[in-house]
C-alpha cells in the first residue's frame, strides 16, 4: 500500500504536467511598417506541432494548451513568405505575451542576399535579432534598437557568417562593427544546430537569447522578445 507522502508526490507531478498557459502575438511584414500584418498565416510551437493558430485579419494569434515550464518555438508556414521561426523560451506560469514575428517575402531575402554577397545554403539556416532598447518593440513606430552593442553567438560561428550590424536604414552593412540605431543584427548560413545570443553595452544589461538552427529556416527573434535591454 502506498503511503501518505508517496500518494502526494503523485498527485503533484500529475498536476504539474497538466499546468499549462497561453502564447499569443502577432506577425508582421518585414519592413512594411507597423501596419503591414500577415494574414491567415498557420503559426505553431515547433515542440508540439498540435499546438497551433491561425492569424486573424489583423496577424494576431493566440495559442492556449501551452505546458508551463516547456521550451517554446513558434514557426510561422505562409505562402507569401520564407520559412520562419521565433527564437527559444522557456513558458512561464504567466505564458508569452506579444511574441512577433517579421515575415520576410522572397524578393527581400534575395536582395538582402546580394547586398552581403552570398547564397543562402538551404542546409543551413540564417539567423537575425534586435538588440533592443527597453520599453521599445515593434509595436512602436520608428527605429527601436540599442546602438553601440556588441552581440557574441555561442557556439562561436565563421567570421564571414557574422555577426554582421544592420545599419540606420535598416540595411546589413558588413563594415560594422556594433549595431545600430536600428538595432538589427545578422548571422548567415550557420551550421544546424542551437545557439545562444548575448549583447554587451557598457553599463547596460540584457536578456540571452536561444535560437533553434534548422536547415532552410530564418530564424528570427524579433521584439519584445529578441535582446532585449533591461
Amino acid at each position: 500500500m502506498r503511503s501518505s507522502l508517496s500518494l502526494l508526490v503523485l498527485f503533484v507531478a500529475s498536476c504539474g504536467s497538466q499546468a499549462t498557459t497561453t502564447i499569443t502575438g502577432d506577425a508582421f511584414a518585414f519592413n512594411e511598417g507597423t501596419g503591414s500584418l500577415v494574414a491567415d498565416a498557420h503559426v505553431f510551437v515547433l515542440e508540439d506541432p498540435e499546438l497551433d493558430a491561425t492569424t486573424d485579419a489583423q496577424g494576431h494569434f493566440v495559442i492556449a494548451g501551452v505546458p508551463i515550464g516547456s521550451d517554446a518555438t513558434l514557426v510561422l508556414e505562409h505562402p507569401d513568405f520564407i520559412p520562419i521561426q521565433t527564437g527559444t523560451h522557456v513558458v512561464p506560469a504567466a505564458g508569452i505575451d506579444r511574441i512577433t514575428f517579421q515575415a520576410v517575402r522572397p524578393v527581400i531575402r534575395d536582395a538582402l542576399a546580394q547586398l552581403i554577397d552570398i547564397t543562402p545554403d538551404p542546409t543551413r539556416c540564417q539567423m537575425v535579432t534586435t538588440v533592443t532598447r527597453v520599453g521599445r518593440s515593434l509595436y512602436d513606430e520608428g527605429a527601436h534598437g540599442e546602438a553601440g552593442a556588441i552581440v557574441t553567438i555561442t557556439p562561436a560561428v565563421p567570421s564571414e557568417a557574422g555577426p554582421i550590424y544592420f545599419d540606420a536604414s535598416v540595411l546589413p552593412d558588413r563594415m560594422l562593427t556594433e549595431t545600430s540605431e536600428d538595432g538589427g543584427v545578422l548571422v548567415v548560413n550557420a551550421p544546424v544546430g542551437e545557439y545562444t545570443w548575448t549583447a554587451e553595452l557598457e553599463g547596460a544589461t540584457f536578456t540571452t537569447l536561444r535560437m533553434k538552427c534548422r536547415a532552410g529556416f530564418l530564424v528570427n527573434a524579433s521584439p519584445p522578445w529578441g535582446l532585449q535591454r533591461l
